[in-house]
Formats: structure tokens, C-alpha cells, sequence
């Protein structure tokens, strides 16, 4: 049995799948695909994922898109099961982290990222743009810090390790190479402490991302 993972070493989306499956000791066979150029993809790959993205997981030949549907496949069917829990309510937590993610913090954070690294394009600063960027994604971190379950259940977004701290893991990377002030998210604090000192995490992470100086315009 063989798992192929198609993958970028920058890609946010891709060290979440890896994290998974260094938490899981999976081997897999790593395929390089270039972070940036979607409109350049080679038609080999585009045949196994029409939309381009990173990653793609292929499992004998199964071909499955979407990290957090990877993240939910490899934890059902690769020795995973406590990551992903059975029971509904447990469940639903985890999805709502998974949610949360994807569909509010990435939207917000990615613009700064974009201004913040260098390793990444369009990162032309205006001054202005970024405090209003900034201020969306401090009301997003004041969000999920409500929803954090209260310390010292565990540390983790659910209590329990799960597949969404592998999901989160990277973002919060950033947020912390950021330099943000953090101070009134004690909880995304203890968070962030916790998971980025696993050791799949310092296995799986990648290259480190490049702070830009900052340049007022």
C-alpha cells in the first residue's frame, strides 16, 4: 500500500496533512508541485485534481482533494480514530474548528501573511491596509479564544489532540512568527505552545517563512 502526496513545502495546506501523518508514523512518497502558479499546473496533474490546489493524496487509487477531507479520510481509515471522534457532539466540534478555519481565520489572515512574508507574492505594503486587515484577524482570534475550551482541559482546540490542531497548526505557526501580540489570547497562547512543540509537528513543519522589514508607505 502506498500513499503519494502531492505537496508543497510552503503549502499551509499541505503541512497539515503532513503533520497527520507524521502524528500517524505514515510513510508516503512526496511529489513537489509548485506552491504558486495554479494557471501553470501540468496536465498530469491536472488530471487528479481539476482545481489545481495542494494538496492531492493518492492512496493505491484512491485520489482524494481538500486537506481537511484528507485529514478526515486518514483518520478513519489509518489508525486515527481518536483524532476524529464517533460521537456526534465530539465530532461537531472538531468540524467546527475545521470550519472555522477554512471558512472565517484563512480568508482573514491570508492577506497578511501575503504582506507579512517574504516567501510569498503581492507583498506590497500600504500602511492602512494592513490595520484594517490586522483588526479582522484579531476579531476572528477573539472568537476562536471564546470558543477554546478553558484551560488546562488539554491545551488543544478540543481538549483532546485531534485532526483539527493538525488542521490549525500551521496558521498558528504563522500568527506566532508574526509577532502579534497574543497577550489577551492566554488560551491561544497555551494552544499554539503546545502544538507546535509535538514532535511530528518539528518533523512535518517545513521551511521557516521569512519576516519582511517593515517599510511605512
Amino acid at each position: 500500500m502506498t500513499l503519494i502526496l502531492y505537496e508543497s513545502a510552503l503549502s499551509s495546506n499541505a503541512q497539515k496533512v503532513r503533520f497527520l501523518l507524521a502524528e500517524l508514523d505514515l510513510a508516503y512518497e512526496s511529489r513537489e508541485v509548485a506552491m504558486f502558479g495554479i494557471g501553470t499546473r501540468s496536465p498530469e496533474y491536472l488530471a487528479i485534481n481539476p482545481f489545481g490546489l495542494l494538496p492531492t493524496l493518492i492512496d493505491n487509487d484512491f485520489v482524494l482533494t481538500e486537506s481537511n477531507t484528507i485529514l478526515r479520510y486518514l483518520a478513519e481509515t489509518k489508525g486515527g480514530e481518536e483524532l476524529y471522534p464517533r460521537s456526534p457532539k465530539l465530532r461537531a466540534g472538531v468540524d467546527r474548528m475545521l470550519d472555522t478555519l477554512g471558512c472565517t481565520m484563512r480568508p482573514r489572515i491570508a492577506p497578511l501573511e501575503r504582506r507579512r512574508f517574504s516567501n510569498f507574492p503581492h507583498g506590497v505594503r500600504d500602511a492602512e491596509d494592513e490595520r484594517k486587515i490586522e483588526a479582522n484577524v484579531r476579531t476572528c482570534l477573539d472568537g476562536v479564544e471564546a470558543i477554546l475550551p478553558p484551560l488546562p482541559a488539554g491545551g488543544f482546540a478540543c481538549g483532546p489532540f485531534s485532526i483539527a490542531d493538525c488542521a490549525w497548526a500551521p496558521t498558528l505557526r504563522r500568527v506566532v512568527e508574526m509577532e502579534l501580540d497574543l497577550s489577551p489570547y492566554p488560551k491561544i497562547i497555551t494552544w499554539a505552545e503546545q502544538l507546535l512543540a509535538r514532535p511530528a509537528w518539528q518533523r512535518s513543519k517545513g521551511p521557516d517563512l521569512e519576516l519582511r522589514a517593515w517599510v511605512e508607505e
